[in-house]
């Protein structure tokens, strides 16, 4: 370990994973850390020399801190980061902790509205590929602290718009925004803010560095004038980056060509995942056998349209990580017709409207949990629509009334937490109960 100990006064305000790697990571720079949480539960992994505060005390002995690290989900407006901003204490975000102390390795960064995990993880891949030592992580699995004085060539990191709330350093140096529908408004409030928040990944870019956009969305040029980096881009048409040949299967750049593998998806937000991957590596001159050799032996994450089980010529199809409405269309798009939608949980403050562009793909809507009504109106005229407490009534719903030929999707639009703990215990509890559907032969 190359850093020395320091007198700085560190706060860990969350004790979630990303704030525990913060904690460990500042008791290794010699700083000294205090913890706190508004919740009262146990935590894991907390540094040893670490001293835990209820939130009241943290907020009483602010003049002791120089720093304060939150975790990306404590709001804004929280008392503490309100009093610290009044006292001129640095509010600083782990993803920043972490990309400060990354020595000689290489930060790439992906934020966007969905395909974030995805396109990381195959990032991840195709570095290793190519034979580096590469971290993957960031707001997917192990959190960017966890690469801080490490040995790697590259550190890939997805990153979240509440992340990047508080950055003002934060400095990849190949980075990309791979697309942008309605999500988390309940925190941002609109789309400006939303796009704002995202822009900020690529504010101290220079012209070194590589900024990568979805071509000819309608907030690309805003993209690319806030930043000095050179800007290139990928999609389906134009110039400027990788270009996605749909009928010849293959990503396409001046002497670069990538086939893509029988064995992947076909679903237009997968191929774009996979060009802006391409985009990023080949903006830093890895060669296209490392992209087709990644994509071959990719396995797709869990919980990402993935089918279930099929039976009685029903299908079951679980996207539980579809929790916005954008990603909800494009996993309806995946379909031709006689869709049982099962859709509902948290709303994000999101307008659930766009949804009807996609009616016609519905027989039918099952709407349930706590934005249920919300769902319901937004429907209503344009598809049947029906309402059901909670997930595992919509799936006994969903059973009776779906006929040989339907689809039964779960990609929900919204947030699980209403009667989940996240979209991974969402989705596991969906594929439970369909699987207890055909073991009792509904």
């Amino acid at each position: 370990m190359d850093a020395k100990p320091s007198s700085r006064s560190v706060l860990v305000l969350g004790l979630a994973r990303s704030g525990i790697a913060a904690a460990n990571l500042a008791e290794r720079l010699g700083w000294r850390v205090t913890l706190t949480d508004d919740r009262d539960a146990a935590i894991e992994g907390a540094p040893a020399s670490s001293t835990r505060v209820a939130a009241p005390e943290a907020l009483a002995m602010l003049d002791e801190i120089d720093v304060i690290v939150p975790s990306p989900g404590v709001p804004a407006a929280h008392p503490i980061l309100d009093a610290a901003r009044l006292r001129g204490i640095r509010i600083l975000p782990e993803i920043e902790l972490a990309a400060d102390h990354l020595g000689n390795t290489t930060l790439l960064a992906v934020t966007g509205t969905n395909g974030k995990s995805t396109t990381v993880t195959l990032l991840g891949a195709i570095l290793t590929a190519a034979g580096y030592r590469t971290f993957t992580g960031g707001n997917l699995g192990s959190p960017l602290s966890n690469a801080a004085l490490g040995q790697y060539d590259f550190a890939v990191a997805e990153v979240s718009s509440f992340q990047l709330e508080w950055a003002t350093t934060f400095h990849p140096h190949v980075a990309s925004l791979l697309n942008l529908t309605a999500d988390h408004l309940d925190r941002h409030g609109d789309m400006v803010s939303y796009l704002g928040a995202k822009l900020r990944l690529f504010a101290n870019m220079d012209d070194s560095d590589f900024a990568v956009f979805a071509r000819g969305a309608d907030w690309t040029e805003t993209a690319s004038l806030s930043t000095r980096a050179q800007v290139s881009t990928f999609g389906w048409e134009g110039e400027g980056g990788v270009t996605i040949e749909r009928a010849s299967r293959e990503l396409h750049a001046d002497g670069f060509t990538v086939r893509l593998p029988e064995r992947w998806p076909r679903l237009p937000h997968d191929l774009e995942n996979a060009a802006a991957a391409a985009e990023m590596v080949r903006v830093l001159g890895i060669g296209a056998e490392h992209v087709e050799r990644a994509l071959a032996e990719f396995q797709p994450l869990r919980h990402r349209l993935a089918l279930v089980a099929e039976a009685g010529g029903i299908q079951w199809w679980n996207d539980s990580k579809a929790t916005n409405v954008g990603a909800t269309l494009s996993s309806l798009r995946a379909f031709d017709g006689n869709v049982i939608l099962l859709a509902g949980g948290v709303s994000k403050g999101c307008d659930f409207a766009p949804l009807v562009a996609e009616a016609g793909r519905m027989k039918m809507v099952i709407a349930y949990g706590a934005c249920a009504a919300e769902v319901e109106s937004a429907l209503a005229g344009h598809a049947a629509v029906v309402v059901e407490p909670g997930l595992e009534r919509a799936v006994k719903r969903a059973a009776a009334e779906a006929a040989c030929g339907d689809v039964v999707l779960l990609a929900p639009a919204c947030a699980s937490f209403d009667e989940f703990r996240d979209y991974v215990d969402r989705g596991e509890k969906f594929e439970g109960w369909v699987r207890g559907l055909q073991e009792v032969g509904r």
